[in-house]
């Protein structure tokens, strides 16, 4: 007999085992702001996973960007930028990277997995192949299934697997 969702769920205890070995990676409370360095329930620790590379995420030039654009549009734009959630403010951005780059245009992703879901699927068509080292993100993989290219796996930074998948394409 099949078990419910309910009863899967209860009997799931893997998170539990890690969290009394003190070891559990994932959903810990930062009470800082974000750096190099971040509080931990009250202790500091080096931070080695921010995407805040130039450190802007604690910049005064940015923080009171942002508070002017929290003033101005509230705290979201209430549907995706596809639909309805499109603000001048994304317009000007784009328009402007754009410029700097020398560019006809540009867009911009909130996240570098939704880039790779969005361009992937985009710049492919049926017939294409994509190949991937087996330990690509997570990332790259979704946008590759999403798109109608034939995907194609090879071991991770095995030249010869990549060699014997390249016999596969045209």
């Amino acid at each position: 007999m099949r078990s419910t969702l309910k009863e899967r769920t209860r009997l799931y205890q893997d998170p539990n085992f890690y969290k009394e070995k003190g070891i559990y990676p994932f959903f810990r409370e930062i009470n800082s702001e974000q750096g190099t360095e971040v509080e931990i329930y009250g202790k500091k620790v080096l931070m080695f996973g921010s995407n805040s590379y130039l450190g802007l995420t604690n910049h005064p030039y940015v923080k009171e960007a942002a508070e002017k654009a929290l003033r101005t549009y509230g705290s979201g734009c209430a549907g995706s930028r596809f639909l309805n959630g499109t603000i001048d403010l994304h317009v000007e951005l784009e328009n402007r990277l754009a410029s700097f780059l020398n560019k006809e245009g540009c867009i911009v992703f909130s996240t570098g997995f939704q880039v790779n879901l969005g361009v992937i699927p985009a710049i492919t068509q049926r017939g294409d192949y994509i190949l991937l080292d087996r330990l690509n993100h997570a990332s790259i993989i979704e946008g590759s299934r999403l798109s109608q290219a034939d995907a194609l796996m090879y071991r991770h930074n095995d030249m010869k697997s990549l060699e014997n998948k390249l016999k596969h394409c045209p």
